[in-house]
């Protein structure tokens, strides 16, 4: 890797002068409950336990799950049962114990969804191959690109962290046959892509990025998480924008409903834990520093937790959309209508 050419040699000067002495970490080492939950607004409250290992003994089967634990879900302070929905503004503390483990508990306040503000949509066509074919009334292929400027109206007085998270849906017309059961001789009606997301088109991405990791090479990629120190109480717009989305499609017949294509936003209030555990994944997977955790160069990455027994995260969740619609520009571009 670029950042590893670039910091070896100096790696090499610190071994090479430095002393060696055996390192015996000072910890704890029996097992503790590990609690993990991800409450969303409108759902039931779930949450999963287990217990930590260290990795010299690890378990063949890889179960670590704890047969007697139990656990205690408290909204506002008062106990609640399993078929108990989240809303948004619960303060939900979960306590979990076991007889061989012990116990661990953690809190995490649900955020406000915010709603989506204004959105402008901006369709791009890249290229586009049609032919008429005897015996086809559906024979395209069209490449475009996408731009979209979503207002996040970010609430005052409060401390705020977001989430962009999009999916796309189409048609379920792949391997049907005329009696509607999948055939896998039959080449698919249509396809649908939803190309490649760029994520350095919006700055906000990057705000985690430190100088040094800016510098060794670290870009936002994967990661979709910001807060709204940079816009505090005021409507900041996130530019999003999509390049190589393709639609093709191969159908007999004339079929509208072949064009239903369509892509969601979700705008997602999280807790400040979520945010934090995203942040640490980041560091650990895509940040450079992860790479000098790795070879003792840097500081050790620990993992993030709010758990009192330091294993797990319990975080909260509430969610916005907004939906785009293809089929009006894929009839324009492609059938002229």
């Amino acid at each position: 890797m670029d950042i590893l050419n670039k910091i070896l040699p100096f790696a090499l000067v610190l071994l090479l002068t430095g002393c060696y002495e055996d390192f015996t970490p000072d910890t704890d080492s029996r097992p503790v409950l590990c609690l993990n939950a991800l409450v969303k607004a409108g759902e039931p409250i779930t949450c999963e336990v287990s217990r930590t290992h260290l990795y010299s003994s690890v378990d063949e089967c890889g179960d670590y799950s704890v047969a007697d634990a139990t656990v205690s879900i408290y909204v506002n302070g008062e106990l609640k049962d399993d078929s108990y929905i989240a809303s948004s503004g619960d303060r939900v503390r979960i306590v979990a114990e076991s007889p061989m483990y012990g116990s661990a508990e953690a809190e995490v306040t649900v955020p406000e969804a915010v709603p989506v503000g204004d959105v402008k949509v901006d369709m791009e066509p890249v290229s586009l191959w049609k032919d008429d074919v005897p015996g086809y009334d559906m024979l395209a292929s069209l490449s475009f690109n996408l731009k979209v400027e979503m207002e996040v109206d970010d609430p005052p007085l409060v401390e705020n962290f977001y989430r962009l998270f999009f999916y796309y849906s189409y048609p379920p017309t792949e391997g049907e046959g005329d009696d509607g059961i999948w055939d896998a001789s039959r080449p698919p009606l249509m396809n649908f892509n939803i190309g490649t997301f760029q994520y350095d088109a919006e700055p906000i991405f990057s705000e985690h990025i430190g100088v040094f990791e800016s510098v060794m090479g670290g870009d936002a990629y994967g990661f979709t998480c910001f807060s709204d120190r940079q816009f505090e109480g005021r409507t900041y717009p996130l530019h999003l924008q999509f390049t190589g989305i393709s639609y093709s499609v191969n159908s007999e017949l004339f079929d509208e409903a072949l064009m239903d294509c369509d892509m969601t936003v979700e705008l997602i209030s999280i807790s400040r834990s979520y945010y934090n555990w995203a942040n640490y994944l980041w560091h650990k997977d895509n940040g450079p520093l992860g790479d000098l955790s790795d070879l003792g160069l840097g500081e050790a990455l620990c993992g993030y937790s709010n758990v009192s027994t330091g294993a797990g995260v319990v975080a909260a969740m509430a969610a916005s959309s907004y939906k785009i619609s293809f089929a009006d520009f894929l009839k324009k571009e492609i059938f002229g209508e």
